[in-house]
């Protein structure tokens, strides 16, 4: 027997609430992540997960094979779902990755961003320089503001969303390196800013590959020991 348009209709609205779910869970692990908050080799139990998140274990489940498949955890048949280690090597060719989307991004964003958004950008930089100790959290929101308005600007959601993972993955290793450990390596942002705002598209994508390009150098030169 064949479902009613009412029956399908509250099968889809059935459906939307449980994939709206899962996606508020999963960005709630993540900022967990991001925070520094969960450890490699932690182990997250969904039973646990739910009470702390306020959510069934479904969309916890869900969330976790969406991890799972970030490489962000992974399963061990005696100990549960597990924090993956991060190596170097993995930030670096994601930053590699990132300096062609974000130069790309940066680009078609030139010219693009409203003067209230560079204000309000700028504001958020000069904020974060002043902090003494600032947190993760802090320095993501940073982070997400100048990278996250560029990206959008850019007028692809496709590129946007892709850069906003890869970012997400680069936060979560800069929680990993500097658990227990406060302050930020400041990066000049204000030719990449100066470009957008006069629509100079190749000194601004020039401007983020530099910007991108510094953050790698830093974590090269703080493995290596210089």
């Amino acid at each position: 027997m064949l479902a009613s348009p009412d029956d399908r209709s509250v099968e889809d609205d059935g459906l939307e609430e449980r994939q709206n779910l899962t996606e508020h869970v999963y960005d709630r692990l993540i900022e967990i992540l991001i925070r520094g908050e969960l450890r490699p080799g932690d182990v997250i139990t969904e039973r646990k997960m739910a009470d702390r998140l306020n959510a069934s274990r479904t969309p916890i489940r869900e969330a976790l094979r969406r991890l799972e498949a970030e490489g962000l955890v992974y399963k061990q048949a005696s100990r549960g779902v597990t924090v993956s280690p991060f190596s170097a090597e993995k930030f670096i060719e994601i930053l590699n990755i990132r300096q062609l989307l974000e130069g790309e991004a940066a680009r078609l964003a030139a010219g693009n961003l409203l003067a209230s958004e560079l204000a309000d950008i700028r504001a958020q930089q000069a904020s974060l320089v002043a902090t003494a100790e600032p947190s993760l959290s802090d320095i993501w929101q940073a982070d997400d503001m100048l990278h996250g308005a560029i990206a959008r600007a850019s007028g692809s959601d496709l590129l946007a969303n892709m850069i906003r993972d890869l970012r997400r993955l680069t936060h979560v290793f800069n929680a990993y390196r500097n658990a227990g450990k406060r302050g930020f390596a400041n990066h000049d942002s204000s030719e990449l800013l100066l470009a957008l705002e006069r629509g100079a598209s190749a000194d601004a994508q020039k401007a983020m590959v530099e910007h991108i390009a510094a953050v790698k150098t830093e974590i090269i030169d703080k493995l290596s020991g210089r």
